[in-house]
């Protein structure tokens, strides 16, 4: 294995560990919140060069969210699950998200342009 693959991997299980101390223990037994909080850690560590949770602003929400919106097929993700995904996000960060990232409605055209 790679140096770098290595590292990731490292940072990825760092992220998900201060995600187990920061959140309800309930979470972690819902298969899809897991996911959820995996994918984003997994993005995190691929992506960027956060290394805490206490380092994520907002605007990395908003890059994840983008993420998930452009590869949402590949994902096997729903708009639901990215709805409720970016909601557990906000509550488990303390983040304020920018409204838009939250509003699955039919008059969100910035969301549904973004989905093919």
């Amino acid at each position: 294995m790679k140096r770098a693959s290595v590292m990731r991997e490292q940072i990825y299980q760092h992220l998900m560990e201060e995600f187990r101390e920061k959140t309800r223990p309930t979470i972690y037994t819902n298969n899809k919140t897991n996911k959820w909080l995996q994918l984003f850690c997994m993005y995190l560590a691929n992506y960027t060069d956060i290394k805490q949770l206490d380092e994520v602003q907002e605007q990395d929400v908003q890059a994840y969210f983008d993420y998930l919106t452009a590869n949402h097929k590949r994902l096997s993700l729903s708009l639901a699950d990215i709805k409720h995904s970016m909601q557990l996000l906000e509550e488990s960060l303390n983040i304020k998200i920018y409204a838009p990232l939250i509003d699955f409605s039919l008059s969100n055209s910035a969301l549904w342009k973004n989905l093919k």
